[in-house]
């Protein structure tokens, strides 16, 4: 991949042709700036590409100068979906159903015309994977070193307005965003044939499988709430600063990028929810007992550590958004950079700007195709197949699922409302992501109009102990007040009228 930057709207892969929004509909905003989207997509797709290398080598569907597993179509960012249900092919007894089903929202998957792997190659990959997963610990911990550094580099060289100290902030966190992005990628890829042996392994094991997973698979304890805690005051650079911002926007106080940032606002105060005293997966596990119940509780807790290490990696992707956030501004006033110019540069532009100033002259042309760009309406899901970009959408019924196990009754608030005392309380909201963690220890279930089986909403569902169901059509009529009834491990919801 090239580090040319993009069209607006890019042309499709030649073979994966078919987009979604999938989990970047759920936490990102509408629109991204270019210069968020070489932060946020570029670094996304090399990740991807790296992972492929180290699975199955160079392979002509996982390369070119085109991008092949996202797209920045009308300045919205979209998955390829065509291109992660092809990757999935390439692993032994892993479908593209089971893709679309863990981060796509239930979507239909669509069939590529792409060449499989050889069974060989297919069972290959698996000890290749493997090992990429097994890195994961050591990873994350030298990240986190590594992106508290730059932080407190970053904070040093804002307060003294040092040229050099910020154009050395740019490059420290360069490598350290494509790291954490990377890593991210890993955890996301992996979570899905790690369920598919989990299903297949448990199925023979245990006669009620259908009705115990829900319970098996929680997260240990995740970063979010220790975040939180470190939120500080804006200006300080600290770890969880960040959770005030919008999260993936980093020109979120420029126009018109500044219309489509979510705003998020940290709370520092203390969990509530009390949990009970017994954990129904480690019920199951003490029932079987013996080599059963071993087996069962390892993959489960793979799975758990997987998940919890994905909710890591993007909290450091995050952290370094933010680096740039604070930095960009401040190192454009001092290049003499206009504020309207920094946004529609890439990072890889901005970073050459002082040594190349011409540079800042496709600005205009650049600024003019993302003001057509944002003012065109774009699709959920999108299919770049035929002669124009058209919607494309799977004719499977919509319908609420189950990602958290537990029922729960209680009246119905969302993030901004006060919650009621005493009274049993579901957030509803229409997506939602890790700036929630401090209100899931007051409330007693969650309810979203989208979300997916590995959405963050449901890992922190999970993790919380929470009943959750996602991809409800309801919630855009349930008012505050209303009293409703969630399922999470059927996916019921029911409204008192």
């Amino acid at each position: 991949m090239t580090g040319r930057f993009p069209e607006i709207d890019i042309d499709a892969h030649p073979r994966f042709s078919v987009y979604s929004a999938g989990n970047l509909g759920e936490v990102a905003p509408q629109r991204l700036s270019p210069m968020s989207w070489s932060l946020v997509g570029t670094p996304m797709e090399r990740g991807t590409r790296r992972l492929v290398r180290r699975i199955w080598g160079d392979r002509p569907w996982g390369q070119g100068d085109h991008y092949v597993f996202l797209g920045y179509f009308g300045c919205k960012p979209y998955h390829n979906l065509s291109a992660y249900a092809h990757l999935a092919r390439q692993l032994p007894r892993v479908a593209p159903e089971d893709v679309a089903d863990a981060y796509f929202e239930g979507v239909a998957a669509p069939q590529t015309a792409a060449r499989r792997e050889s069974g060989y190659n297919r069972m290959a990959a698996v000890p290749r994977l493997v090992r990429e997963l097994g890195r994961l610990g050591p990873t994350l911990r030298r990240l986190e070193e590594d992106v508290f550094l730059v932080e407190q580099h970053a904070r040093t060289a804002i307060g003294l307005r040092s040229e050099a100290g910020l154009a050395e902030t740019l490059l420290r966190a360069a490598d350290l965003l494509d790291d954490a992005w990377a890593t991210h990628i890993i955890t996301t890829t992996g979570l899905v044939p790690l369920t598919v042996v989990q299903r297949a392994v448990n199925k023979r094991l245990l006669g009620s499988y259908g009705e115990v997973e829900p319970w098996l698979n929680r997260p240990r304890e995740l970063v979010w709430s220790r975040l939180h805690d470190f939120a500080g005051d804006e200006g300080a650079l600290l770890p969880g600063e960040f959770l005030n911002s919008s999260f993936y926007e980093v020109a979120d106080d420029q126009m018109p990028w500044r219309q489509f940032a979510v705003r998020h606002k940290a709370v520092t105060e203390g969990n509530a929810n009390a949990r009970g005293l017994v954990d129904p997966a480690e019920a199951q596990w003490g029932m079987l007992g013996g080599v059963r119940g071993r087996v069962v509780q390892s993959i489960a807790r793979v799975i758990g550590e997987t998940m919890s290490s994905r909710e890591h990696s993007k909290s450091l992707v995050m952290r370094l958004l933010h680096v740039h956030r604070r930095t960009l501004p401040v190192l454009a006033e001092l290049w003499s950079v206009d504020a309207g110019v920094w946004p529609y540069l890439t990072i890889e532009e901005f970073r050459r700007l002082y040594r190349e100033p011409g540079l800042a002259d496709q600005v205009p042309a650049r600024r003019a195709a993302c003001e057509r760009a944002i003012v065109t309406p774009m699709p959920e899901h999108l299919d770049l197949g035929g002669a124009a970009p058209r919607s494309w959408a799977d004719d499977a019924p919509k319908q609420a699922r189950g990602v958290s196990p537990g029922r729960v009754t209680g009246v119905v608030v969302h993030a901004e409302d006060d919650l009621p005392e005493d009274v049993p309380c579901i957030l509803v909201c229409e997506s939602a992501d890790a700036d929630v963690a401090p209100l899931l220890g007051f409330v007693d279930g969650v309810l979203t109009q989208r979300g997916s089986d590995m959405s963050h909403i449901a890992i922190l569902s999970r993790e919380y102990h929470l009943p959750a169901v996602v991809g409800c059509a309801l919630v855009k009529d349930l008012k505050p007040g209303d009293t409703v009834t969630i399922d999470g491990t059927t996916g019921e919801v029911y409204v008192e009228r």
